[in-house]
């Protein structure tokens, strides 16, 4: 632990992960109840969005494999990032349930990018033999990026008397994420 706390790049990297995460994860979280209460959603509907988003996700990890191999894992969390930063200025306006169908697609899609990509990245800071206790950490700081996120949201969202500015408020975690994470040096190709 003491030696990956002590090199700086994977730190940069762990530092924007818990940041844009908490993001992804405040979306994951608060979409379904933004759903119900501002859309009008049924329950039944709900189960039915949330199956289109994890088969949308596992396109997007998909789809996205190659490029993260040849474009590298940083340009394609970068990309993903991009996607996110539009998927919640998009739902501000959503109006119609169909719309918001689209939308959840679209960032089932962006869901299933960012998590291949983030592993792929955090994997070229990993020396050999000590892949368990890297990706112990890497999931320590996936779990505990579910924290500010929603407190931003549930903040904004009774300052305001509506979800909608809360919504657009991820869009920090997700701009704050891509500028630290511009910062690592390492995330390139790893094929040539």
């Amino acid at each position: 632990m003491k030696e990956l706390w002590g090199r700086k790049e994977p730190r940069k990297f762990l530092l924007s992960y818990l940041i844009y995460e908490d993001g992804v994860n405040t979306v994951i979280v608060f979409s379904s109840i933004f759903a119900a209460t501002t859309l009008g959603f049924r329950p039944q509907e709900l189960i039915a969005l949330y199956l289109v988003v994890q088969v949308s996700a596992l396109m997007g990890a998909f789809i996205m494999a190659k490029p993260i191999d040849t474009w590298g894992p940083k340009r394609v969390v970068t990309i993903s990032l991009l996607m996110w930063t539009s998927v919640a200025i998009t739902a501000f306006f959503v109006q119609t349930r169909a719309q918001f169908w689209l939308l959840a697609s679209f960032a089932g899609l962006g869901l299933g990018t960012v998590q291949a990509a983030s592993r792929a990245f955090y994997t070229q800071f990993i020396p050999k033999e000590k892949e368990a206790e890297y990706f112990g950490v890497y999931s320590l700081v996936g779990k505990s990026s579910a924290i500010v996120g929603p407190l931003v949201f549930g903040q904004v969202s009774s300052m305001f008397g509506s979800q909608r500015p809360a919504i657009l408020s991820l869009v920090f975690f997700f701009l704050i994420g891509m500028l630290i994470l511009k910062s690592v040096r390492a995330g390139g190709p790893n094929v040539k």
